[in-house]
């Protein structure tokens, strides 16, 4: 029972403590394997004795095979092939050239070194091949090298992964057997039954789950069955073939794309997040101080010495042959190369493998190879590839670039307006795929994805690299709210801003982050009128005293050299401004009445009451314009009349709504030929203005009104308005 009790504890301890450790590293934007690795070395025997993993006896092979099979189901389903062909030269062959160069050359170091066997040395130089993104995108967050050079490195260690561990697999089967002709055929078993239940359970996933045969709510739990149901199939008909089958049954269902695989992926990034932090604190802890000092002994230094400073030089000269990388750009690539998770998971794997086949040193010096090279990759390279490239002169300046979320019309022109050619990029988030289409077509930078996936974008998107402010641009003001939120977690308060509007209940201290543009209508709004020329952009330069042009001006951001600072309203923009600052302005043009009267038109009704009068103005309304609800219009007006009736006097009333169905604003004029007694009112009403306006255009609503109050103070206008008998004819009327 006390064993029991101790194999459980070390498994909860081992998944708890990896889930904080994965959690902190995060939040401190550091490689989740350092804090693992520390926390493995700390928790297990060589530390405090906390975590025992051999606690679990024969089981802990399998745990750990079970968990790499899942790591490595979830790394198929991420690999896309069409980003191979879309890859630069460089990262082409450093997938290729560079694997060969990295194996093979680790391979002769270890055999020169070390007295083992030739198939041996393979199978330790194919464990090395992987660089691993869960290292790779915060090291290349924190150090902020240019463009191409991360691009170069995140794609190798995006796409290596599979390669790496096709290589390792393969070279662990012919281990295992032994080599030679006698081994063959229980390894081609293992390929061929691996890779052959992998196919068939892959296509068989991906069959179930295009044809709906799987509910949208368990499809998840339907993926993780399914595939440890493979893994285990696999190893019955032979051992150590489930890893080969999983990644295949990944890679088929990633490479014919589900239209459920987007949440799969999401939920199977949770679980292996999961399984790493369980694998590495379990296999850590079990390692030994004396092992590491036997490798080093042994000449384990030269091997370090040789993989880091000899051969990862030599593959990135020899991939980058031809190019345009300068020497600079080559030197830092030749440093970067730090090994992550699979590295680590397939050494311990394979060495409790060998463990059981009574191959004790043979597994003591794998594990001691692998883990060395992740230490010093890791710590030596990660600490210090900042400097490095800050030496080299191959760092981006610090993080200045504008995410906005929202590529709608408006979003699109104001990243036109802030875009500048190597000073200053904007890249546009949205799930809409016609508005990513149109950014594109028009030259702009477009993500097709999900701005609430902060956290995953943030940290792996590599475009987003550069990321130093983001602006939460969409029509809902709730939604802009929890954007800021979430994007916040990943940039400072002060980074992250939204439209949130003046009359929004959301107080300014209770939001996370910066609301600004608040004295504008909401963005589809602003695009409509950009669309129509109602709005235009201008930039003005700014002078001590000085004050906007007269007319409808709202400052949006101040450019000050390669800075730019959005701002929300017109004071704040007299304490922020500087002499020499660019302000970026919206102009919205004046004449709102007369655009809402080009869209609308001429009525002439016969009405029993002012509620009548409502109901043929909510009909005409929801016939002219598609998707406009007659019902809600008519509850409205008689809500807005009870509350405030509209009436302007001269036997004139101004009937006015918001509706959530419109961008543009819309008046329709009626004249009443025999007037409409309403009580209280010295003059019955003949002649209506209703206007409807869009959710939110507060500004643009109210000047209208004040549009129409101004037309009508002169009784020679009110008398053209009144006989007028077309709509053409109350434009000239109020243009005059």
């Amino acid at each position: 029972m006390a064993t029991t009790q101790h194999a459980l504890w070390a498994l909860c301890l081992a998944v708890g403590a990896g889930c904080l450790l994965t959690v902190l590293s995060r939040r401190l934007h550091l490689p989740t394997i350092v804090l693992l690795l520390l926390g493995g070395f700390i928790l297990g025997g060589e530390g405090l004795g906390l975590l025992d993993s051999n606690q679990l006896g024969e089981f802990l092979p399998m745990v750990v095979s079970l968990a790499v099979g899942l790591i490595l189901f979830e790394g198929g389903l991420t690999l896309d092939i069409k980003e191979f062909s879309h890859t630069s030269t460089v990262i082409k062959r450093l997938l290729t050239i560079g694997v060969l160069i990295t194996w093979l050359g680790s391979a002769l170091t270890a055999f020169l070194i070390f007295e083992i066997t030739p198939s041996f040395a393979l199978l330790m130089g194919s464990l090395i091949i992987v660089t691993g993104p869960t290292v790779i995108v915060p090291l290349l967050r924190r150090i902020r090298v240019e463009q191409k050079i991360g691009s170069i490195l995140h794609w190798e260690a995006v796409l290596i992964d599979s390669i790496g561990v096709f290589i390792a697999i393969l070279c662990f089967e012919w281990v295992v057997e032994g080599g030679g002709t006698v081994a063959l055929p229980n390894f081609l078993i293992r390929i061929v039954s691996g890779a052959g239940i992998g196919f068939v359970g892959g296509y068989l996933i991906y069959w179930f789950m295009k044809h709906d045969w799987v509910p949208d709510n368990i499809v998840n739990a339907f993926a993780l069955a399914s595939a440890m149901l493979l893994f285990g199939a696999t190893e019955l008909v032979k051992p150590e073939a489930g890893l080969l089958a999983v990644t295949i049954a990944g890679l088929i269902v990633g490479l014919n794309k589900p239209r459920q695989l987007r949440e799969v992926k999401a939920f199977k990034a949770e679980i292996v997040d999961l399984l790493i932090g369980l694998l590495f604190l379990l296999l850590v802890a079990r390692l030994e101080l004396q092992q590491f000092i036997d490798f080093f002994n042994a000449g384990g230094g030269w091997v370090l010495f040789s993989v880091i400073l000899l051969i990862r030089p030599i593959s990135i000269i020899l991939s980058a042959w031809g190019t345009s990388l300068n020497i600079r750009e080559k030197a830092l690539l030749s440093w970067v190369a730090p090994r992550g998770v699979v590295a680590a998971s397939m050494a311990s794997l394979f060495a409790l493998s060998l463990q059981n086949k009574g191959d004790a040193s043979g597994a003591a010096l794998l594990e001691s190879f692998v883990y060395s090279i992740i230490c010093a990759t890791v710590l030596i390279q990660g600490l210090s590839a900042g400097i490095v490239a800050k030496v080299l002169r191959v760092q981006r300046p610090a993080p200045n670039d504008w995410v906005i979320i929202g590529a709608h019309h408006f979003g699109r022109e104001l990243a036109r307006q802030l875009i500048r050619t190597d000073e200053q990029d904007v890249m546009l988030l949205d799930t809409n795929a016609r508005n990513i289409s149109l950014a594109r077509k028009e030259g702009l930078p477009a993500l097709h994805c999900d701005g609430m996936e902060a956290e995953k974008l943030y940290e792996e998107e590599q475009a987003l690299f550069g990321t130093g402010y983001v602006l939460a641009l969409t029509d809902n003001v709730e939604l802009n709210q929890i954007l800021m939120q979430r994007w916040a977690h990943e940039l400072d308060n002060e980074k992250v801003f939204g439209w949130i509007p003046n009359d929004s209940p959301t107080q300014d201290h209770q939001l996370t982050g910066q609301s600004v543009f608040g004295d504008l209508s909401r963005p589809a709004v602003i695009g409509s009128e950009l669309l129509q020329e109602e709005s235009s952009f201008d930039s003005v330069r700014w002078e001590a005293g000085m004050t906007l042009p007269s007319g409808d001006w709202h400052p949006l951001f101040i450019r000050r050299g390669k800075q730019l600072k959005a701002i929300s309203q017109d004071a704040a923009l007299k304490e922020l401004a500087k002499d020499g600052d660019e302000v970026i302005c919206l102009r919205r043009a004046e004449g709102f009445l007369l655009r809402a009267l080009q869209r609308g038109g001429h009525l002439t009704l016969e009405c029993d009451g002012i509620e009548d009068l409502y109901e043929r103005l909510a009909h005409v309304a929801a016939k002219a314009v598609e998707g406009i609800s007659e019902t809600t219009i008519l509850q409205d007006l008689s809500a807005q009349g009870k509350i405030f009736p509209a009436f302007l006097g001269h036997g004139i009333a101004i009937p006015h709504v918001y509706c959530a169905e419109l961008n543009q604003r819309i008046c329709f004029i009626a004249k009443l030929p025999n007037g409409l007694k309403i009580p209280g009112q010295d003059e019955a009403i003949d002649f209506v203005f209703c206007l409807l306006s869009p959710n939110g255009d507060t500004e643009g609503h109210l000047a209208t009104l004040a549009e129409i109050a101004k037309s009508c103070r002169s009784e020679r206008r009110r008398k053209q308005l009144k006989t007028a008998t077309r709509i053409e004819e109350v434009i000239t009327a109020v243009s005059s």
